[in-house]
């Protein structure tokens, strides 16, 4: 019997794991949980220091899942600091794309931008609209 649960148990493991490590590394400000339908936006990053789209828009208190697509040759991103309850961040390497979900409370507007060195600066930010 014993020797059963230890063999259930180790091929349980890599399950548990699997499990562990995808909610571990989904970037969060605070996503909210329950019946909140996500609301899906997608932004592309582009080595012109642009957003495409420059505003997004979204409601309050329903989580945000931001698909953020670098059609650049450099490294960016998807920053927001404003707004959340931690600072969420979603990197993607040249031609690939990364996810970020998060929720914001408070209506209002907010500006996310791309945290690469000298990037914000040379104009690399959006802003996010809160209804």
């Amino acid at each position: 019997m014993k020797r059963s649960l230890l063999i259930v148990s180790i091929a349980l493991l890599p399950v548990l794991a699997a499990c562990t490590s995808a909610a571990a590394g989904t970037p969060s400000g605070g996503a909210a949980s329950g019946s909140a339908t996500t609301q899906q936006l997608t932004v592309k990053g582009m080595d012109t220091m642009k957003f495409d789209p420059p505003t997004l828009s979204a409601k309050a208190g329903q989580p945000i899942q931001v698909t953020f697509d670098n059609t650049g040759a450099l490294v960016h991103d998807f920053s927001i600091t404003e707004g959340v309850s931690q600072p969420v961040k979603s990197t993607a390497q040249p031609g690939q794309k990364a996810v970020a979900t998060f929720t914001i409370d408070k209506p209002g507007t907010y500006t996310y931008f791309c945290s690469q060195p000298g990037h914000e600066q040379a104009g690399m930010k959006g802003t996010l609209t809160i209804q």
